[in-house]
């Protein structure tokens, strides 16, 4: 999945509030409206300048210079500013969006973000810094040909002494977390060397014949149809020795020979 232009400001109407899906028992969780777990306005992205132009959708965003001190910071060289932006955290994805001068906005599907984390901007304000991958993962065949765009997050009045009052950066991380868990990476699984080891040991998997995996040999009427391979050995019969000519007398010597055997 890759990142797309969001040029249709988001309403709430179209999404489930978190409230509401967590009192509910829907009779399908397939085509239903996305669950909200968060959405703030007013918030600000800071972003280096020229790899912002790397992406169509980023592109589009109104930027403003960063002042190069903020109480007695020093701003990194080349940032810029994304003002008055909406955050809507939800369960398909994360939109940023940008009111105005022009709005326009971005979705980014969660698997896009490489990292997400918690720290101080200029040492002293929180916020959500974020390393956002701009190419689509299913055509990209090559770790060194993915671009990667480094973001931060900013609460209301950043600038201001009063920063950390009713700083929203916490709640947008935690749910970006749970939103996160919705949308595992499916080749981390695949390359889990514990998934491989179920794989091996499943019913059935060596090619054996077993109570768990008879149907796979056997057809509705009961008989014997013989799909799948099976393991070494299996079918071999094993010959009954042969002691002697007479039922009798081999009975008799295979009772003797075991007689002197356990003396």
């Amino acid at each position: 999945m890759a990142l797309r232009v969001v040029e249709k400001t988001p309403a709430l109407e179209d999404y489930t509030p978190l409230s509401e899906h967590q009192e509910q028992t829907p009779s399908t969780f397939f085509g239903g409206k996305p669950v909200l777990y968060a959405r703030h306005g007013g918030l600000t992205l800071s972003a280096p300048g020229r790899k912002l132009q790397s992406h169509p959708a980023f592109a589009r965003f109104s930027t403003s210079s960063t002042p190069s001190t903020v109480d007695g910071a020093t701003a990194a060289s080349g940032d810029v500013l994304i003002k008055d932006v909406e955050a809507w955290v939800n369960s398909e994805d994360l939109i940023l969006f940008q009111q105005s001068p022009k709005p326009t906005g971005v979705s980014i599907p969660y698997p896009s973000i490489a990292l997400h984390a918690t720290m101080k901007w200029q040492s002293r304000v929180d916020a959500l810094y974020m390393n956002l991958s701009l190419n689509d993962a299913e055509q990209v065949n090559d770790v060194d040909e993915i671009e990667v765009l480094e973001v931060t997050l900013l609460p209301l009045n950043f600038e201001s002494a009063d920063a950390s009052s009713q700083n929203p950066i916490k709640e947008i991380f935690s749910a970006m977390n749970t939103c996160a868990d919705l949308h595992p990476d499916p080749e981390a699984s695949d390359s889990d060397p514990e998934f491989e080891d179920a794989e091996d040991d499943a019913p059935g998997a060596g090619g054996w014949i077993t109570a768990e995996n008879m149907h796979e040999f056997i057809d509705e009427n009961g008989n014997f149809v013989g799909n799948g391979t099976l393991g070494a050995g299996a079918g071999s019969v094993r010959a009954r020795e042969e002691d002697g000519a007479n039922g009798a007398d081999d009975n008799h010597e295979s009772e003797e020979r075991k007689w002197r055997r356990t003396e």
